[in-house]
């Protein structure tokens, strides 16, 4: 007999009232033993060749519109038959508005099947009424949107190959369950069950499912790891504490993983927003501690403000403060100690706060001179120039070094209208009117 722990999915050979392996207490279950039949001839498996000559490049794969833009944007042009893909961010960012305006776009052609598994239909039927506000649903939208609270998996499984649908949506993979799995519904099996049987299913009816995934107090996708790994495609919906959405690619097997999406939430729902910089830029904006940098997401270039401010401590002998907003921490300590040994900048006695306007979390290092500029222009004093762009990486020993795609965002500053643009050392050509500077050294702001 064995015993799995409905938390983290342990399996042990006796009971206890606290799990061995994540610490949980009371959350061992008896294992259901599967039952397997004997003297029975299996089916000879299937397969089919590799290469059929019908066509098995990308490029040949017919995309399905998913009816916004910028959804499909971060899937590579939208969905494919079959795929499989989940959809997380923290709880109230708009993961089930975004996924009922898809469904609401492509029901107007054919048959959607909503899974409600948080809600009950007349809920999510006042939300279509929301979103759709003065316009009224067509009427072969409302014939093809079918709704079903129904969380049984296996009976969501007969319910999609019984019917043809062009879309399925599952809200959220922790509300299902299963038979064939012990613990309660968003149990480490439950959700491993109830993936697996709707990958499954998506795979053989070519049906694409879009699932929603609620996350855990420690930010990661609820459920076992492995839920990733079998879905297509992963995304993350973040900026839960403002107007603005940003949808951005983790895990992609059809297209890219560096492309975002920004939407606006509005009393009708989510809005696009086809130039995320006049999101990200406050063009009125002429004080000192501000700066344009500029990074490539995927396809796209995007122009974001940079702020900083620089302040003595409060307390004599105190700790030092370093608040970053819109970067990650380590590196803000990073670049103030590089300034302060090699960029001609002490900051050693000094508070400094980063903000990247918008709420766009930044990782690439490529916004690193744009933030040194920030910084350097807080403890000046002086006003930096609001058509510069600064753009290059800045590395231990005070070089700046510049980065992959200098030259799209070369020609992208110049045709929005910006007349000059600092880079770092690179090899870039010169785009319409605009002036490049380069530099090597962090001391040359």
């Amino acid at each position: 007999m064995k015993y799995t722990c409905s938390v983290c999915g342990g399996e042990f050979l006796k009971w206890s009232g606290k799990c061995p392996s994540c610490g949980e207490w009371d959350t061992l279950d008896e294992a259901r033993e599967e039952s397997r039949s004997k003297g029975k001839a299996k089916s000879p498996a299937r397969y089919s060749k590799l290469l059929d000559g019908k066509g098995a490049s990308l490029s040949n794969i017919e995309r399905i519109s998913t009816g916004v833009s910028e959804f499909d944007r971060v899937l590579g042009g939208g969905f494919i038959n079959g795929e499989v893909i989940l959809v997380s961010g923290e709880p109230g960012v708009g993961k089930s508005t975004l996924l009922l305006q898809v469904a609401l776009n492509l029901a107007k052609d054919e048959k959607v099947l909503y899974v409600a598994g948080e809600e009950s239909p007349g809920q999510l039927y006042s939300r279509v009424d929301r979103l759709m506000g003065d316009a009224k649903l067509e009427k072969k939208a409302k014939e093809n949107l079918l709704v079903t609270d129904e969380i049984d998996v296996d009976s969501i499984e007969a319910l999609i190959n019984e019917n043809d649908f062009g879309l399925v949506i599952a809200d959220s993979i922790q509300s299902l369950t299963s038979d064939k799995a012990n613990g309660y519904s968003g149990s480490i099996g439950q959700v491993r069950v109830a993936g697996a049987v709707l990958t499954r299913v998506a795979k053989e009816s070519e049906t694409p499912v879009l699932m929603v995934g609620q996350i855990n107090k420690g930010g990661n996708i609820a459920g076992p790891k492995v839920l990733e790994h079998i879905v297509d495609c992963v995304l993350y919906f973040e900026g839960g504490d403002n107007q603005y959405r940003i949808l951005r690619g983790m895990k992609n097997r059809f297209g890219s993983t560096n492309e975002i999406g920004v939407f606006e939430m509005t009393a009708s729902g989510l809005e696009e927003v086809g130039n995320p910089s006049l999101v990200f830029l406050d063009n009125a904006n002429k004080s000192s501690g501000s700066a344009i940098g500029a990074l490539l997401q995927g396809s796209r270039v995007v122009f974001v403000e940079v702020q900083a401010l620089v302040s003595e401590r409060e307390y004599e002998g105190g700790p030092l403060r370093r608040v970053a907003n819109g970067i990650k921490k380590p590196r803000l300590d990073m670049l103030c100690a590089v300034l302060s040994k090699r960029g001609g900048v002490f900051l050693g006695d000094k508070d400094v706060f980063v903000n990247v306007v918008g709420g766009l979390s930044v990782t690439n290092p490529c916004v690193d001179l744009a933030i040194c500029a920030a910084i350097k222009s807080a403890v000046k004093d002086n006003v930096l120039e609001r058509d510069t762009v600064y753009f290059g990486e800045a590395g231990l020993t005070g070089e700046v070094r510049g980065s992959w795609g200098v030259e799209s965002i070369v020609s992208e500053a110049s045709r929005v209208g910006y007349k000059k643009i600092i880079v770092g050392r690179s090899k870039v050509k010169r785009s319409g009117d605009i002036t490049i500077k380069k530099i090597s050294k962090l001391k040359s702001l």
